[in-house]
């Protein structure tokens, strides 16, 4: 007659029988957890983890603009601020509502009495006039 196989688990510290479908049901959720572990620590991205792996966190790229990239963005302010000074008052009043007010085409026209084909064409002359005289 062939011999029964003896399972046995550690509950508790203690080794108890158990039947050869616990016993493989217990290991299998044991490797499951298992697995389930090792996939977060693989895909776990944090602080600690980061400086490990000698990851410097403090550097975000592009997060703060350096010395030059401040300086060319100052320079192009005032060469805008130049550009607007040129406007007639009806365009920077126009230019004003819409940009820096953020009144919508259609908001503006209710509000003069101006069609909205109208503001979309002036605005479009207006922001061509910009641009010619910062690129000047």
């Amino acid at each position: 007659m062939a011999e029964e196989k003896i399972y046995t688990i550690v509950v508790k510290r203690q080794r108890v029988e158990v039947s050869g479908a616990v016993y493989h049901a217990y290991h299998q959720a044991r490797e499951a957890e298992r697995y389930q572990r090792k996939l977060i620590t693989d895909n776990e991205y944090s602080l600690e983890r980061f400086q490990e792996n000698g990851v410097n966190v403090e550097y975000r790229p592009g997060a703060v603009p350096d010395f030059v990239d401040r300086l060319v963005l100052l320079e192009q302010e005032q060469q805008l601020l130049r550009a607007l000074r040129t406007l007639t008052v009806e365009e920077r009043l126009l230019i004003h509502e819409l940009f820096y007010n953020g009144k919508s085409e259609r908001e503006l026209s209710a509000m003069i009495a101006v069609p909205q084909k109208t503001i979309n064409d002036r605005k479009r002359k207006i922001l061509a006039k910009l641009r010619r005289q910062m690129e000047s």
